[in-house]
C-alpha cells in the first residue's frame, strides 16, 4: 500500500512493514518528520537505515518502520483498567467515523474487554492519544464485625456547686434487671464481589469477626438475623471479670447498717442507702456503696475483697475505723480513720489526721485539704492545702519508682498482652462453633469443648492479670519525675514532704509540684 509518494522519495506499507525509496538527496530527516506525523500509524523503528537512505538516495528499498494497527488496546497487569489509542488525526476521525466506531467495538471484543466501557470515551474518542476505555469494579472488602458492651459508669469524682453548698456525688454501682441490654455484636460483612474489564469476578476480602465475651450463667446470647444481643438473665450488678462482662451480686440495703441488719458480710457488690453506724462493719467482695448523706461515725471496718469502696458522705472514725479496697477509695473526708487502697484514694473535701496509704491520694485540687495525719503513696499526693495555720505536723510520703524499669516493663508487657488477646480470641472462636453445634456433638468433641473451655478460664485470668499491671504501671507513669507532690494552693510549715529518700521540711508557705528526677528533689 502506497503511503507517501513524491519527486524524492516513495513510502508504502507491505504485511505491516514499512518501506522507503530514495531517489533523489535532499530531503532532511526533519522534514520527513513533521510529514511523518500526519499518517499516526506509521512508526519509525530504525533511525539510522532512514538517515543513510536519505543522504545516500540509492534507489533501494529499505525497511525503515511498522505499520501500527489503526487501535491499540492495553490492559493493566490486575485487569482493571484497559486503555486505548486510535492511531489517526483528527481530520480522519472526523471523516471515517463509522468506521471507527465498528473497529473500536471489534477491538473491545478481540481482547474480551466485556465489563466497565464507558460509553462516554466509545462515543467520544480521541485521536491518536491514550485514552482510558474501561475500568473495572473493585471489590468491596466486608465490614469488621462490630462489638459493643454496657458500659460501666466512669468513676471520676468531681466537686460541684448547686448553689448552697457543694457535695461530692459519683455514678458507682450499675444495677441491671433480667432482661436488660449488655451488649451486641453487629455480624461482619461478606463484602462485594467485583470484576476486572475481562468479566472475572474479583472475590472480596471477608470481615474479621470478633468474638462475644460474657459469662453464660448470668448473660444470655439471643441470635437475630442481624444484631447478636447480650440480655442480663439475673438482677444484679454489672461487672468484668477476666474479661468478661456478668451480672454480679447486689445487695440492696435501703436503711442504715446497724442493729437491725448487723454486720454486713456479702459476696458481691452492696449498696446502703443509709449509713453504717457506729461498732458495725461492711465486707463485701465486691464494691461497697454507701449513699447517706452522714456518711459514717466510729465505724469498726468496712473493706471491699477485689472492687471500689465509695462513701457519699465521708468518714468521722475513731482512730480504730479502718477502710479498706482491693482498687479505689472515693469518700467526701476522711477524720481520724484508716485508708487503705491498692489504687487511688480520691477525696472530696479534707483528710484531717488520717492514716493514708495507696497508689496515689488525690484531694480536690481546689477545695481539697490534707491535714496532719500520715499519707503514703507510690506515686503521687496531690491536693489544694497540705497542713493549716495552727501548723499542725502533717507528713507526705512518696516512696517512688523506677521510671526506666517500668517503661522497660511495658514495652515487654505490651506485645505479650496483644499476643494473648488474639490467641484467646482464636480459643474463643472455637468455643463459639462447638457451641452452635452442640446438639451435634460426639462425646470426643464434648470432651475437647470442655478442655477449650478450662483453657479458655485460665488464659482470660492470665489476660485479666496483664490488663490489670498495664493500668497500673501506665497510671504510675503518668506522674512527674519519679514521684511527686502537686501542691495547688499552698503547703504551710510542720509539713514534711519526703519523696524516696529524701525529705523536704516545708518552713514558709509554698506552692507548686516537688518531684525526684535523677536522684535529685526538684520543685516548680
Amino acid at each position: 500500500m502506497d503511503l507517501i509518494n513524491n519527486e524524492y522519495f516513495h513510502m508504502e506499507e507491505e504485511n505491516g512493514v514499512i518501506f522507503i525509496t530514495v531517489s533523489r538527496k535532499g530531503y532532511s530527516l526533519s522534514k520527513l518528520d513533521q510529514l511523518v506525523r500526519e499518517h499516526p500509524r506509521i512508526t519509525i523503528t530504525n533511525f539510522a537505515e532512514l538517515k543513510a537512505s536519505l543522504e545516500q538516495a540509492t534507489n533501494e528499498k529499505t525497511q525503515i518502520g511498522e505499520w501500527k494497527p489503526l487501535i491499540s488496546v492495553s490492559i493493566s497487569e490486575d485487569k482493571m483498567v484497559a486503555k486505548m489509542r486510535i492511531h489517526v488525526t483528527e481530520a480522519q476521525l472526523y471523516s471515517e467515523r463509522e468506521k471507527i466506531d465498528s473497529e473500536i467495538m471489534d477491538a473491545l471484543h478481540a481482547h474480551g474487554i466485556n465489563n466497565g466501557v464507558l460509553e462516554m470515551q466509545v462515543k467520544q474518542p480521541l485521536a491518536n492519544k491514550e485514552f482510558v476505555i474501561a475500568k473495572g469494579e473493585p471489590a468491596l472488602a466486608g465490614a469488621d464485625a462490630v462489638v459493643r458492651y454496657y458500659q460501666l459508669s466512669d468513676r471520676k469524682p468531681m466537686i460541684r456547686e448547686d448553689g448552697k453548698a457543694d457535695f461530692f456525688d459519683l455514678q458507682f454501682i450499675d444495677e441491671v434487671n433480667v432482661g436488660d441490654w449488655l451488649g451486641e455484636k453487629v455480624p461482619f460483612s461478606e463484602g462485594v464481589p467485583g470484576r476486572t474489564v475481562l468479566g472475572e469476578v474479583l472475590l472480596p476480602k471477608k470481615g474479621k469477626d470478633k468474638p462475644l465475651f460474657y459469662d453464660p450463667k448470668t448473660v444470655e446470647k439471643i441470635e437475630n438475623d442481624d444484631v447478636t444481643i447480650l440480655k442480663a438473665l439475673v438482677d444484679g450488678v454489672v461487672q468484668y471479670i477476666d474479661g468478661k462482662i456478668s451480672v454480679g451480686n447486689h445487695l440492696m440495703i435501703n436503711s442504715d447498717v446497724g442493729t437491725g441488719t448487723g454486720n454486713i458480710h456479702f459476696d458481691g457488690s452492696v449498696t446502703i442507702n443509709g449509713i453504717v453506724s457506729a461498732g458495725f462493719s461492711v465486707k463485701a467482695t465486691q464494691d461497697i456503696s454507701i449513699l447517706g448523706e452522714l456518711g459514717i461515725s466510729g465505724v469498726k471496718e468496712v473493706e471491699s475483697e477485689s472492687g471500689d469502696i465509695f462513701i457519699k458522705g465521708g468518714v468521722f472514725g475513731n482512730n480504730l475505723t479502718v477502710i479498706k479496697a482491693a482498687k479505689n477509695i472515693f469518700l467526701k473526708h476522711a477524720n481520724e480513720c484508716t485508708l487503705e487502697a491498692g489504687e487511688d484514694i480520691h477525696i472530696g473535701y479534707y483528710a484531717l489526721g488520717a492514716k493514708i496509704k495507696g497508689r496515689n491520694i488525690i484531694a480536690n485540687e481546689q477545695k481539697g485539704k490534707i491535714i496532719g495525719g500520715t499519707i503514703e503513696a507510690k506515686g503521687k499526693v496531690s491536693a489544694a492545702v497540705f497542713g493549716n495555720r495552727l501548723e499542725r505536723k502533717t507528713y507526705i510520703h512518696v516512696e517512688g519508682f523506677n521510671r526506666f524499669e517500668l517503661e522497660q516493663e511495658l514495652s515487654e508487657l505490651l506485645p505479650r498482652y496483644k499476643e494473648k488477646i488474639i490467641y484467646v480470641e482464636g480459643i474463643k472462636k472455637q468455643l463459639d462453633s462447638f457451641e452452635d453445634l452442640q446438639q451435634h456433638l460426639n462425646e470426643a468433641q464434648k470432651s475437647q469443648s470442655e478442655l477449650l473451655k478450662a483453657r479458655y478460664e485460665n488464659e482470660m485470668m492470665e489476660v485479666s492479670f496483664l490488663e490489670v499491671r498495664r493500668k497500673n504501671i501506665m497510671k504510675l507513669l503518668e506522674t512527674k519525675g519519679e514521684g511527686q507532690v502537686c501542691i495547688q494552693v499552698a503547703a504551710y510549715p510542720a509539713t514534711t514532704l519526703q519523696i524516696k529518700n529524701q525529705k523536704k521540711h516545708v518552713e514558709s508557705l509554698i506552692k507548686g509540684t516537688i518531684y525526684w528526677e535523677k536522684n535529685t528533689l526538684y520543685s516548680d
